[in-house]
Parts: C-alpha cells; sequence; structure tokens
C-alpha cells in the first residue's frame, strides 16, 4: 500500500539520529557489495536521474537489503529483482496499473507484489517514497501475509530516513509523534484493537493517515528501546504467533507494553 506524503514536511534532520549505515548490528555496510544491475532496474520515463540521484537509489537498496537479511537472518535479499519506474510526469504515472488510486489518495508510490515492480512519481519526496515503498518489497519477499500495520510501519519508518551523500540520517516525524500524544490524550488510542485488526485498512484519508501513524508508532517505539525486539517480532510472525503475543511475552504482558509505549511518547518532544 503506498504511503501518505503529508507528513513529510516534518522530518527534521538530527545529529544525534544518525545511521552510518548501521541499523541492527555493525556489519550493516553498504561499500561491502554493489547491487547488481541483474536484480535491481532502474527505468525513468520521461525524467532524468543524476548520477548522485541514481547512487542514492542504489544505496537505498543496499541498506534495505543489509537490514533485511539482518532481521530474518539471510542472504537472500542481495539477489531480489526489483524493477524501479520513475515517472517524471504526473500524466504517466496515472497510466500505471495503480496509478490513478495512488495519486487519489495524495501519495507518489507504490509496489506490486506479483510482478516485483516499485512506482514512484518523482517529486522532492522521491527518495522517502523509494524507501518505503523498497522496504515492502523486500518484506514481502521475506514475510508472507505480514500483518498491514508491521508491512507499513516498517515501510513508514523506513521512509523518514533522509540519504545525503554518504550517509544516510534518521528523523524522527515530529508530525507523527505529536499525533499520537493527541490521540492519547483525547483516549482515542486503543492498541490493541489495532494490533488485532485483520480488516485492511479504510476510510477518510485522515482516517487512513492515522492508521500509518500508529504502524510507525510502535515500529520507531520498539526500534528505540531495543532494535531485537523488531527482530524477535518479525521471528514469531514468520512463525505464525499474533503480534501481540509476542509483544506481551517480551514485556512482560500487555498493560506492560501499553504503559512503556505511552510512557516514551509522553516523553518525546
Amino acid at each position: 500500500m503506498p504511503a501518505f506524503n503529508s507528513y513529510l514536511s516534518d522530518l527534521k534532520i538530527s545529529i544525534l539520529h544518525k545511521l552510518h549505515f548501521v541499523i541492527l548490528v555493525t556489519m550493516l555496510v553498504f561499500v561491502t557489495e554493489n547491487v547488481s544491475a541483474q536484480n535491481f532496474n532502474i527505468e525513468k520515463i520521461h525524467c532524468r536521474l543524476s548520477k548522485e540521484d541514481a547512487a542514492s537509489i542504489e544505496k537505498i537498496a543496499r541498506y534495505e537489503a543489509a537490514f533485511y537479511n539482518a532481521v530474518f537472518d539471510t542472504q537472500k535479499n542481495d539477489s531480489l529483482k526489483i524493477n524501479v519506474h520513475v515517472f517524471g510526469r504526473k500524466q504517466d504515472f496515472k497510466l500505471t496499473p495503480d496509478g490513478e488510486n495512488v495519486l487519489h489518495v495524495a501519495s507518489d508510490g507504490y509496489y506490486m507484489e506479483n510482478t516485483g515492480d516499485v512506482f514512484v512519481l518523482k517529486t522532492e519526496h522521491v527518495n522517502a517514497a523509494l524507501l518505503h515503498e523498497l522496504s515492502h518489497a523486500f518484506l514481502h519477499h521475506n514475510l508472507r501475509n505480514s500483518p498491514q500495520w508491521f508491512d507499513e510501519g516498517m515501510a513508514t519508518y523506513f521512509g523518514s530516513l533522509v540519504v545525503e551523500k554518504d550517509q544516510i540520517f534518521y528523523t524522527p516525524v515530529t508530525g507523527r509523534i505529536e499525533r499520537i500524544r493527541e490521540m492519547n490524550e483525547k483516549g482515542e488510542l486503543h492498541l490493541a484493537d489495532f494490533l488485532n485488526n485483520k480488516k485492511r485498512w479504510f476510510g477518510t484519508i485522515n482516517t487512513v493517515t492515522d492508521q500509518y501513524t500508529i504502524a510507525y508508532s510502535l515500529i520507531y517505539f520498539l526500534v528505540k528501546t531495543n532494535l531485537n525486539l523488531v527482530k524477535h517480532l518479525a521471528d514469531e510472525l514468520k512463525n505464525g504467533q499474533p503480534a501481540i503475543v509476542t509483544l506481551s511475552n517480551d514485556f512482560g504482558g500487555f498493560e506492560f507494553f501499553q504503559s512503556k509505549y505511552i510512557s516514551f511518547y509522553k516523553q518525546q518532544n
């Protein structure tokens, strides 16, 4: 599912959150291998990509492949074939299989699992869109039938990374964090219902945006608490265990998990 871009303006680079090619373990280093053109293809449709743009896209793919290799204890993501189509004109993007619907919900990219294709409209947020959609590609390659919240939460988390020269910066999405605090204060945050929901998200743009926000907030909380929690959750999801059970076990009960989550966001600036 595509990502809404309404919070992209809230991204702020923080030196304290720099990620020097590392996310789970210190061995996730970009410079070890190149992405083979055989497995990673970029098609440009009525747009230009500078050498820097192309390098950023490949850097994004290497980063995410390394991340998901570490999460799932595999090397198979290095050989995953992904076709990236970058469009310079909105009218051309609309002609893609789901382009019209994606633009209707204020997004500028999507991933098609059945073909392994990523479609992105080139805007000022193109790297964020690619980070988001490539996360879908890699996660689906490793975990079939992922809960929507985990799939979109991971993708939205990746979409908040910023590529700058030879570094990737983590940028907390202040708009989403503020929204979580607001929802909690209004009594609108129901984590158990959210985690247990097996239906696809639907409703107004604002309603679905809130679903993305909660999903992102769960991943962000787990990453900041202990990166191994993400790996353990992914492993248990692959084994068929519901997320709410894993989180309850990891935190000594769901009430303790929820309490720590709420406390964490109350302390965020």
